[in-house]
């Protein structure tokens, strides 16, 4: 065969080939190197591969220009990165307060265990923070390599937390409390109450009780413990050897033995035995039995056992009772005029003034004393001293003497312009007890049926009931 006549092999240039993920996020070169001297890749060749393809984002230029000086063949490279989006970030949350509590009894430095002091209450004011919040984020769209954008899956929110008296402050980064109470995590949502349920006994199982609003004891309250309140107190049980003080009312659904009890509010008992109680306002009670009364405004006995046995009971305006004292002559003092708005000062003063009094006359004669040294010409360096400390505190201790009779003499003039109550006995009173109405005081010697006790200028007037 003439050699002449053979036909030289048509060239083939290089051929590109351009894939993009499913995700388009990447565009894979690959190019098939040329044949019989055809033409190798150039960048004007590949970027026409590109747009037909319609990818137009995230192009290496710089890697496609290597390409094109020195080709790679055969190899899938990576020529085109989309941008992928970012996630938003999941909000979080902080809980400010125990949302566990410990019932155990803690142990104290000496060795002994605290079964009082167990601290299951939690109490919150108004607008404080129980919760605090870092918002989600909306996370970062993504770009594809085609140009179309990704989106990004924004952050998840906290769960709904908010539970009874909460709210969310106005950017809401944190949950706060809309009223004074106490704080309870249950069910996953924050509640604050007004008023504490305590379901059983305060006991060594719940130690002392202290909250800023209500408190509801559906049973008794044992002997050392103590409850307080800012607002009410209303126990269904017993209260024995035990201390209760409300900013509000106490009820007392059956009676009060052997206790101290302090109130802002009115008291109501079924009973009340050997017990010291503080009321500003009223007192009402079936009977009251040996026992430390102060009341500011009337106390009253009511019902078939209505009476007063024993002890001293105090009030602003009237008691009104069916028995005072008993027939084995026991010991009762009753006594009305102390003024129901000063009576805790009242109360005080008439307890500080003797104090006082006997202080300054210990002082006197300490200071008659050193003045017999110094006329004697024995007065020492230290025995000077403590004639002018003694001085000192002799005029000190008079000014205090002098203040408080001034303010005891405003608060009896006070209660005298308003005018005195009345106590009265719808049965009897006996012997043994003691009436005091403003400056005049009485005794009773014989039995006396349905009588009234009032003030007039010339003494204490008896009428009847």
């Amino acid at each position: 065969m003439n050699k002449s006549n053979l036909k030289a092999p048509q060239p083939v240039d290089a051929i590109i080939k351009i894939s993009i993920s499913n995700n388009k996020l990447e565009a894979v070169l690959n190019i098939e190197p040329p044949k019989n001297d055809g033409k190798g890749p150039n960048i004007q060749d590949i970027r026409t591969s590109l747009n037909n393809m319609g990818i137009t984002y995230g192009i290496n230029d710089t890697l496609l220009r290597d390409i094109c000086d020195k080709p790679v063949y055969n190899k899938d490279i990576i020529i085109a990165r989309g941008t992928e989006p970012t996630s938003g970030k999941d909000a979080t949350y902080e809980i400010l307060f125990k949302t566990e509590k410990d019932f155990r009894p803690k142990e104290k430095e000496d060795g002994t265990v605290d079964f009082h002091n167990l601290e299951i209450v939690e109490n919150i004011k108004k607008n404080q923070v129980l919760c605090t919040i870092t918002p989600a984020t909306e996370g970062i769209d993504g770009i594809s390599i085609t140009g179309e954008k990704i989106p990004s899956v924004p952050g998840k929110p906290i769960p709904n937390l908010l539970g009874k008296n909460t709210k969310l402050n106005e950017d809401e980064t944190a949950i706060l409390s809309t009223i004074d109470g106490q704080v309870d995590f249950i069910a996953r949502k924050i509640h604050v109450n007004e008023t504490l349920f305590i379901k059983g006994n305060v006991d060594i199982s719940t130690g002392n009780i202290k909250a800023i609003g209500n408190i509801i004891i559906k049973g008794s309250v044992s002997p050392g413990f103590v409850v307080e309140a800012k607002g009410n107190i209303e126990v269904d049980g017993t209260i024995s050897s035990a201390t209760l003080k409300a900013g509000g009312n106490i009820i007392l659904r059956r009676g009060v033995v052997g206790s101290k009890l302090h109130c802002e509010g009115d008291f109501t008992s079924k009973f009340i035995e050997n017990s010291n109680v503080f009321v500003k306002g009223d007192i009402k009670a079936a009977y009251i039995m040996n026992s430390n009364i102060k009341c500011g405004k009337t106390l009253q006995t009511m019902g078939s056992k209505s009476k007063i046995v024993g002890g001293t009971c105090i009030a602003g305006e009237n008691i009104q009772t069916r028995f005072i004292g008993s027939s084995a002559a026991v010991r009762t003092f009753l006594e009305i005029g102390t003024d129901s708005n000063n009576i805790e000062k009242q109360q005080k003063l008439l307890k500080e003034i003797p104090l006082l009094e006997n202080k300054l006359n210990s002082l006197k004669s300490l200071i008659s004393l050193l003045q017999q040294y110094d006329t004697a010409n024995r007065l020492t360096p230290d025995k000077k001293r403590m004639y002018e400390d003694a001085l000192y505190s002799y005029k000190e201790v008079n000014s205090l003497l002098i203040n408080g009779k001034q303010e005891l003499q405003q608060i009896d003039e006070s209660v005298k312009a308003k005018g005195y109550g009345r106590i009265i006995c719808t049965d009897t009173v006996f012997p043994g007890t003691s009436i005091k109405i403003g400056p005049f005081q009485m005794k009773v010697r014989d039995s006396m049926q349905r009588k009234s006790f009032y003030y007039t200028d010339n003494g204490i007037n008896v009428g009847t009931a």
